[in-house]
């Protein structure tokens, strides 16, 4: 008698586990999964970035660069706005 109670409880147990969750829980699990995926991608970008050497700074004379023109003193315009 208590190998068939012991039987029918164990596998009501087993049955309820087994059955399929809601759809809302199945897009909760889902947005918690694509936050975790771009959440590590982010760190992996981030970490990369910082890791990475620095680029070399080409210097450029000012006549190369258009729409800059040389002020009075061959340096920068004032701020003024006079060229």
């Amino acid at each position: 008698m208590t190998h068939i109670i012991t039987t029918s409880l164990l596998g009501q147990v087993v049955s309820n586990r087994l059955t399929p969750p809601d759809p809302t829980t199945i897009e909760n699990y889902g947005h918690l999964i694509i936050q975790a995926l771009v959440a590590i991608v982010t760190i992996w970008a981030t970490v990369r970035k910082a890791l990475q050497k620095p680029e070399a700074v080409v210097k450029v004379p000012l006549e190369a660069v258009p729409g800059k023109k040389k002020g009075i003193n061959g340096g920068m315009p004032n701020d003024g706005g006079a060229e």
